[in-house]
């Protein structure tokens, strides 16, 4: 039995419209909640600032020092602004130099760490730390990119720490060197981010009371600056 041709075409259309309904009716699934989709927040969140010291500069190439020092400062200033508990890693003296200034005056509440190995979990005080506040999201940047964070990084990551590496206050002696870091860092499980999108995430909204703290970072450390001068007028 041989059926019509335009039976044929109208059961096709019918189909075709009822696969269309479903599709545009249907709500989709959200993604569930996990340790990449939750935000930073002021009371899950340790920062760790590693070796910002002028005696480092010679390395750095990755990125223009004037560029470095402003992306450092402006996060120093991020955990000024929430009053974040901070570790401030690194040791003045000798090859190593002093700490940027621009990034200490922002510190009055960090924790400051001398050590004596690559990776800050290799010292007891700073695991001390660490546990004294309590903090499942570590939030670390820093001086090389690819020896003292990463390694720290990785060894966060070993004990159950979620890392999140601010990557333009990070920097090394060549950019193959930081993409590798990089990528061994993300596929250890960390996540990268950068200063600004840190300090928004931790705002939340711009009626809060630090709102106003967060439009003055950025008019003092990004182009976003000029943006919102332009809106004033």
């Amino acid at each position: 039995m041989r059926i019509p041709k335009n039976t044929i075409f109208i059961a096709v259309c019918v189909l075709t419209i009822s696969f269309l309904l479903v599709a545009f009716t249907s709500s989709p699934n959200p993604i569930e909640p996990n340790r990449y989709t939750q935000k930073i927040a002021k009371d899950n969140a340790t920062f760790v600032m590693v070796d910002y010291l002028t005696g480092f500069d010679p390395g750095l190439r990755t990125i223009d020092r004037a560029t470095f020092v402003n992306n450092a400062t402006a996060f120093a200033k991020v955990s000024e602004i929430f009053n974040m508990p901070t570790i401030v890693l690194g040791d003045e003296g000798g090859f190593r130099g002093d700490f940027y200034p621009m990034v200490q005056q922002h510190l009055s509440n960090d924790i400051k760490i001398e050590r004596h190995t690559a990776s800050a979990w290799g010292s007891k005080p700073f695991r001390d730390a660490i546990e004294k506040f309590g903090k499942k999201k570590i939030v670390i940047g820093g001086i090389s990119i690819d020896i003292c964070t990463q390694l720290t990084t990785l060894d966060l990551l070993a004990n159950g720490y979620e890392v999140y590496v601010v990557v333009d206050a990070s920097g090394t002696d060549q950019p193959i060197v930081e993409q590798a870091a990089m990528m061994r860092m993300q596929q250890a499980g960390a996540t990268m981010i950068t200063w600004g999108t840190l300090a928004s995430e931790l705002m939340v909204d711009w009626k809060t009371p630090e709102g106003p703290k967060v439009g003055k970072l950025y008019q003092e450390h990004s182009a976003w600056g000029g943006f919102q001068d332009a809106y004033a007028k």
